[in-house]
């Protein structure tokens, strides 16, 4: 008998370890699952260099090929700003709060946000799809007004080499506006991110931008366009602001159209 209580006292501390070894794995995964949000450039087109066209207007022509591209990336630059600009500042909150762990590799952030006067109830969450990705989607709510309107979703790797985006128009016509895919190479610091037009009844409806930072020489900039009316190529130096630009529907040839460093039109080389 007594040998019978040893075993069982012994079996009893085996299974209290056993479920304290288990509740405390279980917390070290919910804590390593946690997953680390993309950085804002995943989302938000960079086109700081091409926002103003410089120069005495009165010598406009001096500035045509520029001037051209600048015209075509405002477009765009006009579109993320409608479209993506505020669904980013929500985003961008997200990294000043705590996330809250739902269960069955979930993850919540909640906060209210301001943009353009407009207050919004934010829910950014995760879920984990695999090894390799996660899902990313924000809900945002009105007071009075709409609720859990899904503002993006996105499919992220967790290394954060490579996101794919859907963003939604608006709480009353909530259908996809425009698809982001972005790819970072962390060890040459380049990358690619490209925005296309995804909404059915557009006139531009699969119209995109491109953008990328490459390593090529003497430019290692670009952005293509394409619309209905065709595509157009824009090269540039990230650091002089050197470029050219290939437009054949506006330049009526299919050469390089160059400027300086001084954005003045130039001879291509």
């Amino acid at each position: 008998m007594k040998n019978l209580l040893n075993v069982k006292f012994i079996v009893s501390i085996l299974l209290t370890v056993l479920v304290l070894m288990t509740t405390n794995s279980c917390k070290k995964d919910e804590e390593d699952d946690l997953p680390e949000l993309p950085p804002m450039e995943a989302l938000l087109m960079d086109f700081s260099d091409f926002e103003n066209v410089p120069g005495d207007k009165k010598a406009v022509e001096s500035y045509e090929n520029f001037g051209y591209a600048v015209l075509n990336v405002a477009f765009w630059n006009l579109f993320a700003q409608v479209v993506v600009a505020v669904p980013c500042v929500a985003y961008a909150e997200a990294f000043h709060h705590e996330a809250v762990y739902l269960g069955d590799n979930s993850w919540k952030w909640s906060y209210s946000v301001t943009a353009n006067q407009v207050t919004y109830s934010a829910e950014l969450i995760s879920k984990r799809i695999s090894n390799e990705e996660f899902n990313l989607k924000m809900l945002v709510s009105q007071s009075g007004g709409f609720q859990d309107f899904k503002w993006f979703e996105g499919t992220v790797r967790y290394d954060h080499t490579a996101a794919n985006w859907t963003l939604f128009q608006v709480p009353q016509n909530p259908v996809p506006v425009i698809n982001i895919t972005w790819v970072m190479d962390y060890e040459t610091d380049l990358y690619t991110i490209k925005y296309t037009d995804v909404l059915a009844d557009s006139e531009d409806y699969g119209s995109y931008i491109e953008h990328g930072v490459t390593d090529d020489t003497p430019f290692n900039a670009y952005y293509v366009i394409s619309t209905t009316a065709g595509t157009i190529h824009i090269e540039w130096d990230k650091t002089t602001k050197a470029g050219h630009i290939k437009a054949p529907e506006f330049f009526e040839n299919t050469n390089w159209q160059c400027w300086d460093l001084n954005f003045l039109d130039t001879v291509c080389e």
